[in-house]
């Protein structure tokens, strides 16, 4: 089962990146923004909390969805923080003016928004992790933020089931800035139950 490293490597990789920044172009209205949150956390809803991160699932709604597949070799001309180190496979989707990832890697199952209000995701993430599958409990693994040089905000939950020695964590991570490639990180992965906080590094 993936260790607790393996499910904060999105926060450590968002964190290592955040002076690696795009050109800043236009930069989208506050309504864009809080419009690419709602499709960031749906988009994160229909892929992978709904797929449960099956590999085949997972393609298949991103070929159903439009999602343009990125090649090993189209991965150096990315961003920073956009592919995990280990991603097995990346899509990306442009809809409504606002860039998303979606990846995969063997444990994990992740959609990034280049732009989105954070205090709007993290209200809709919030409204997903309360419908949890039948018989599975809502339990907190971490809700933290980092100060500087910019707040970064991050929240965990589980689903699991009383007594299960598994459980599915989701997390949300968030940031304002405008030079960040990604303001926005979604992940669902599955582990073994521990207990132990997930931390910000």
């Amino acid at each position: 089962m993936p260790s607790e490293m393996q499910i904060i490597r999105p926060i450590v990789l968002f964190v290592t990146f955040i002076f690696a920044a795009c050109s800043a172009k236009n930069q989208p209205s506050d309504e864009d923004r809080q419009s690419f949150a709602h499709i960031a956390v749906d988009l994160f809803r229909n892929a992978c909390v709904l797929t449960q991160g099956s590999f085949e699932s997972v393609s298949k709604f991103a070929a159903v969805g439009h999602f343009v597949p990125v090649g090993k070799e189209d991965l150096s001309h990315l961003p920073p923080t956009v592919a995990e180190p280990d991603v097995q496979a990346l899509w990306t989707l442009e809809r409504d003016g606002g860039i998303y990832y979606l990846s995969l890697t063997r444990d994990s199952c992740s959609v990034k928004a280049e732009r989105a209000d954070s205090a709007v995701l993290l209200e809709h993430f919030d409204g997903l992790v309360r419908q949890p599958p039948k018989n599975a409990n809502i339990e907190l693994r971490a809700e933290q933020s980092v100060q500087a040089p910019f707040e970064i905000r991050q929240v965990s939950y589980a689903w699991r089931e009383t007594g299960s020695p598994e459980e599915t964590v989701l997390t949300a991570q968030t940031a304002d800035s405008p030079d960040l490639p990604v303001q926005a990180v979604l992940n669902l992965t599955h582990r073994s139950h521990n207990g132990k906080p997930l931390i910000l590094p």
